[in-house]
């Protein structure tokens, strides 16, 4: 480990993520109502995702989770407890909803969106696997939300130079950071034991983009189904990747990105591909299915804005 990833391990991982002091009552009477099940109180907790975090962190903190760590809000309540997480919550700092890192809102509705787009596009493809969907897809961004509390300004000059100028991803991050964003969050996500899912998807973007960039390239080619499919035949172990279940996360993460940046962009686009060669569905049926999960996600945010199932 380079001293400059130490650094940043350092720094981000001691830095509690707040919660919105218009949720803390909320959060709290959840925690404390052992009327409801732990499933209850997990989809209820959800609408925070920085308590989600804190709890599965807290959770995997334990050397009897070193090689079962929970993945899911519902199994680290349970190794945890509610008195234990009702502590955790009160350790955690309150801020107002304006005072709240305007970056750090942004990348949680980001979260959300993802969460939303997997359920809909992979949940009943993969109805046994929802809750590696469900967790994954939420807290694959969970390092950069570390970020976004830290150095909210920093944050912001990476979107403004990156996506919206147009500069050198590399050479922005190195400007910024010291080194690249991606080996940060890989570190960050094995550090917490973040699910599987997420920490496979980080490995594939920091290690082995060249998987990806194959993938891409053969989805481009989404008018011709049966030239896709002689590609992967020629192509086993790209073949192999597109049928793992974790790329949900990765995808599903993908689009919502690709979403906050430009609903008619290039990178939407790739995206979209991708998920239609992954899920053997026609690129304008992909299409709908991304629209109308944005839609249902833009009213669910809507209604709740101000109730703690949904932030910011």
């Amino acid at each position: 480990m380079t001293d400059r990833l130490a650094a940043w391990l350092e720094e981000l991982d001691r830095q509690p993520l707040p919660i919105p002091s218009s949720h803390y009552a909320g959060l709290h009477a959840a925690l404390s109502d052992s009327r409801r099940s732990l499933r209850e109180i997990a989809d209820q907790l959800q609408g925070s995702p920085t308590l989600a975090l804190s709890i599965l962190r807290e959770a995997n903190r334990a050397e009897s989770a070193r090689d079962n760590p929970a993945e899911s809000l519902e199994v680290a309540l349970s190794r945890l407890g509610l008195a234990r997480a009702s502590q955790l919550l009160k350790t955690l700092p309150s801020i107002q909803d304006a005072e709240m890192p305007r970056v750090l809102g942004q990348m949680l509705l980001i979260s959300q969106h993802a969460m939303q787009q997997a359920s809909g596009l992979f949940g009943a493809r993969l109805a046994r696997l929802w809750q590696e969907i469900h967790w994954g897809s939420l807290l694959t961004m969970a390092p950069v939300w570390a970020l976004a509390n830290a150095r909210p300004q920093l944050l912001e000059q990476w979107q403004q130079r990156v996506l919206v100028q147009g500069e050198p991803t590399l050479r922005v991050e190195r400007e910024l950071l010291g080194m690249r964003l991606l080996p940060i969050c890989l570190a960050l996500a094995e550090r917490w034991r973040l699910p599987q899912w997420v920490i496979q998807g980080y490995r594939l973007l920091a290690c082995d983009r060249r998987l990806l960039v194959r993938a891409l390239r053969i989805a481009r080619d989404h008018q011709s189904p049966l030239l896709q499919q002689q590609q992967l035949d020629a192509q086993p172990d790209l073949a192999r990747w597109l049928t793992q279940p974790a790329n949900c996360t990765l995808l599903a993460n993908g689009l919502a990105i690709a979403a906050h940046q430009s609903w008619d962009g290039p990178h939407m686009l790739r995206w979209q591909r991708l998920t239609g060669l992954y899920l053997g569905q026609p690129l304008t049926e992909v299409q709908q299915q991304v629209h109308m999960l944005a839609a249902q996600s833009a009213r669910l945010h809507a209604r709740r804005r101000c109730g703690i199932r949904r932030w910011p």
